[in-house]
């Protein structure tokens, strides 16, 4: 039988409903080769840029955290998550486990968790149960899917600066309330930060073009280089350093994921919500906001970052030399 979309602007309908099966456990599997070459990028790093290993490890608890954050949502919310991987690329050593496949890649530079149905009109996999994609959830289960990663960055982050502050002397209360007072400050310097990028981005792009001096940037980003370097550097003074760092990176992830721009976190909680309130005033739960159409701004996003990245490491290197 076939079925009729009725779209209003960027809305439309679900798709139809699949069997679901779920896999047991599996047992390890690992690839020798690929464990191979990462064994020998780690060694690399370990003798010519030790700095850049333990920036991969800070991001690596930080990653796997966030991406925890959406998996145990997921999964609580009714959803049924696939996927959770730290890295990208061929696969190092995975297992499967009630459905879900667990492991790590070889380029360990982020991490995810996979979720079907996260459109209205991607395909699921074969035997997988509609019900239990993503666009199947109430919008409270996706919201609280959505803003898990994020709200587990930011509670690392008030717990790492908790810590600090009591290895210091400060009482436990008094530094659990200095630790989200560390994160709500990080959250206003982040956002005014971009802000002010946006807004003086003439200024930024003589910056890094060598026009006015390093000094006079209205903005400053941290390259990879120079997160590398302030890890090494939190590592070598201390745990006390080494967990306000990581509160820092974990705050300032946290926040990102919370812009309200494709493809991250936020614009994710953004359409959650839209729909359910678009839903509540035509009082149609048929209808459904088609996020494929917003793919255009999440390559813009995704190169504006990319562009903010570059342009760090540019103006560090001149401030080098």
């Amino acid at each position: 039988m076939s079925q009729q979309t009725t779209e209003v602007e960027l809305f439309e309908l679900p798709m139809a409903t699949n069997s679901s099966k779920s896999k047991k456990y599996s047992g390890i599997e690992w690839s020798p080769m690929w464990a191979l070459f990462t064994v020998i990028g780690i060694g690399a790093l370990s003798i010519w840029a030790r700095s850049g290993l333990v920036l991969i490890g800070f991001l690596g608890i930080i990653v796997l955290a966030h991406e925890g954050g959406h998996l145990l949502a997921a999964r609580r919310s009714g959803m049924r998550p696939t996927e959770y991987f730290w890295g990208f690329g061929p696969e190092i050593v995975a297992f499967d486990f009630n459905g879900c496949r667990y492991g790590i890649k070889a380029i360990l530079a982020g991490g995810y968790v996979k979720i079907h149905g996260m459109t209205p009109t991607s395909e699921l996999p074969e035997g997988f149960a509609e019900a239990d994609s993503y666009r199947a959830a109430s919008h409270r289960g996706r919201l609280f899917t959505i803003l898990a990663g994020p709200g587990v960055n930011l509670a690392l982050a008030v717990v790492a600066f908790a810590v600090a502050l009591m290895m210091e002397g400060v009482k436990p209360l008094s530094a659990i309330g200095q630790g989200f007072g560390l994160v709500w400050s990080m959250t206003v310097a982040t956002i005014g930060g971009l802000w002010t990028f946006f807004t003086s981005l003439g200024g930024y792009v003589e910056t890094v073009f060598g026009l006015t001096e390093v000094a006079d940037a209205p903005v400053r980003f941290m390259s990879p280089v120079a997160q590398a370097q302030v890890s090494n550097f939190a590592v070598e003074s201390g745990l006390g350093t080494s967990l306000r760092w990581f509160a820092i990176l974990s705050c300032a992830i946290g926040i990102v994921n919370l812009l309200p721009l494709p493809p991250l976190d936020g614009s994710h909680a953004v359409v959650a919500f839209v729909e359910g309130v678009w839903q509540r005033l035509r009082r149609d739960p048929s209808q459904r906001l088609n996020v494929t159409r917003l793919a255009p701004l999440a390559w813009v996003t995704l190169g504006v970052l990319v562009m903010i990245s570059l342009s760090a490491l540019v103006i560090d290197i001149r401030e080098l030399v």
